[in-house]
């Protein structure tokens, strides 16, 4: 697969067809363990404008939306209608539940990506890891959802337990705890030629 296209297309595309969350509110583990979950979709350029750097997509479902493409998007030139643009999105999502008085972790975020070499198809690729800790002030047992709250103060994150399995793990987690939430996302996106 090309390295590295259009960077506005990696966060429309996943948005599009439904394969990233809108927020990194959905804990489907508890106790270290965790979900993953790999979508691959195609979308046909229906247009381009190369002066204003619009490129308008067709989803698998028919699904339409525009991108601008940057211009940290190199070879834009060579893209034209009737070009399919893949995109393959990995997500995974783990929560650890940290036991009293060991240090937790620092809250980061991690961001790396690249973009094609002249000459090539426009092609992109992108990851992105996210570590947050908070403090569980408060558990629903009966709508499976937690309450988080930085241990420094701020506002309260509700997160929804969908997993069956982990909302029977539920029950282990009191008031007080500290629960670290590690969400990673990669995304590729490349043209592909017509045939």
């Amino acid at each position: 697969m090309r390295k590295a296209i259009l960077p506005a297309v990696i966060l429309a595309a996943a948005l599009s067809f439904g394969a990233m969350p809108g927020h990194a509110q959905n804990a489907n583990a508890l106790g270290g363990v965790g979900t993953s979950q790999t979508v691959t979709v195609r979308a046909k350029i229906r247009a381009i404008n190369q002066k204003t750097r619009e490129v308008t997509l067709v989803g698998p479902e028919g699904g339409v939306f525009t991108v601008h493409a940057g211009d940290e998007v190199k070879n834009l030139a060579q893209v034209k209608k009737g070009d399919t643009v893949v995109v393959h999105f990995t997500r995974s999502t783990v929560a650890v539940l940290s036991q009293p008085g060991q240090p937790i972790p620092p809250n980061t975020v991690t961001v790396a990506g690249g973009t094609a070499a002249p000459g090539q198809l426009p092609a992109a690729e992108a990851a992105g890891r996210l570590v947050i800790t908070g403090t569980v002030v408060g558990v629903d047992l009966d709508a499976h959802t937690l309450q988080l709250v930085n241990p420094k103060g701020g506002r309260v994150i509700t997160l929804a337990v969908t997993d069956p399995q982990r909302q029977q793990q539920l029950g282990h987690v009191t008031v007080g705890d500290s629960l670290t939430v590690i969400y990673t996302a990669a995304v590729a996106v490349a043209v592909e030629p017509v045939h």
